[in-house]
């Protein structure tokens, strides 16, 4: 097999037979082809078209998957399965022109990455408003500030490379999120990108796969790879949750004051009010792969994630105090060390022990 193309998809029933039918077109002088649907389960039923379009022609193969969602993993799945020397990664959505696929090909010629890009000279973005188009701006330097490679366009969804440098890097890929060429970039670090040149097309049916959950997992994956993963994304999230907390406790503490008559009265329900929304919103995003579900795993979760939160305190206490008068350092500054121990203390105990379960795959 000389070409596998990717297709992820969710709910694109609409969109692809007439992808498929353009790519036929654009492949038809370029050496066996293979063409590979990825499936999340769509409602729609878009997995069931495509094994119809399979029977029909074997140059089609789909595959359903039914335990996990997400465009980055899908891709990856995909590019495991595929057979083909070079591998092109595309959407179903026609939004991605197909007939500059040949010359994604032949740029693979001279780099190991070809991308299809909206911004060079001869690309474009359509209809995009100019909040859209700066936001793009923006993201772009940021990403190729992080990743140290240039090109015009590092969260392409379009673009090629080939077999081999695919499995070399495979196992250290962290197929998270929305944009895997970002991911791409930074491990496999080509000394060339290959740039073409194509003009994104409106979508003419289904949804847009842009959310605030595709730009939460965006800046998450960004600050990741700016650390070299020294910080994880997982990390960073829970590091948000605790600084929600901090507000959760404060409006608490005003709301509870005058009620309570008691300052003391009104900390602790404070403070435990803060610790229940911390695990709640956890739970639900931080550890979202294995959440507690069932109240008496619930029930356990909170137990342990308050048992672990608590002695984080102590530590935190502990260390702040002892820094302050044994090394007479600011009080602010001991705090600080305090925090961060503490916290680092929290995330990994949490992380080992609270949410201990096998993670489910998204």
């Amino acid at each position: 097999m000389n070409v596998s193309v990717i297709l992820p998809t969710y709910n694109e029933r609409e969109n692809l037979p007439t992808a498929v039918a353009r790519l036929h077109q654009a492949l038809a002088a370029c050496g066996p082809y293979e063409i590979v649907v990825v499936d999340d389960d769509s409602p729609d039923r878009t997995w069931e078209l495509a094994q119809a379009l399979g029977e029909a022609d074997p140059r089609i193969r789909c595959y359903r998957r039914t335990d996990r969602r997400g465009l980055s993993s899908a891709i990856v799945d995909g590019l495991s399965l595929a057979t083909g020397r070079l591998l092109v990664v595309m959407d179903a959505d026609l939004q991605h022109d197909t007939a500059v696929v040949p010359q994604l090909l032949q740029a693979l010629d001279d780099a190991p990455v070809a991308v299809a890009t909206r911004y060079a000279p001869g690309g474009g973005t359509g209809r995009w408003s100019k909040r859209r188009r700066l936001a793009s701006t923006l993201a772009t330097a940021a990403c190729n500030l992080v990743l140290g490679v240039r090109t015009t366009d590092p969260m392409s969804g379009f673009f090629a490379l080939r077999r081999p440098d695919f499995l070399a890097i495979v196992p250290r890929l962290n197929p998270r999120g929305y944009k895997i060429l970002m991911e791409l970039l930074h491990v496999l670090r080509p000394a060339r990108i290959g740039e073409v040149p194509y003009h994104f097309a409106p979508r003419s049916a289904g949804e847009s796969k842009l959310s605030g959950q595709v730009v939460w997992d965006f800046a998450l994956s960004l600050a990741e790879l700016a650390t070299r993963r020294l910080v994880s994304a997982r990390f960073l999230k829970y590091g948000l949750v605790g600084g929600s907390g901090v507000v959760v406790q404060f409006a608490s503490f005003f709301l509870l004051w005058d009620r309570l008559a008691s300052e003391h009265a009104a900390t602790a329900c404070a403070i435990a009010t803060a610790a229940v929304s911390n695990y709640v919103i956890n739970n639900l995003w931080t550890f979202r792969d294995r959440a507690h579900s069932g109240v008496g795993n619930v029930m356990r979760g909170l137990g342990l994630f308050l048992l672990v939160s608590g002695t984080g305190a102590m530590i935190n206490h502990a260390l702040t105090f002892y820094y302050h008068e044994q090394f007479a350092a600011p009080l602010w500054l001991a705090m600080a060390g305090g925090i961060a121990i503490s916290t680092a203390w929290n995330y990994f105990l949490n992380r080992d022990l609270s949410w201990s379960g096998h993670a489910r795959p998204e």
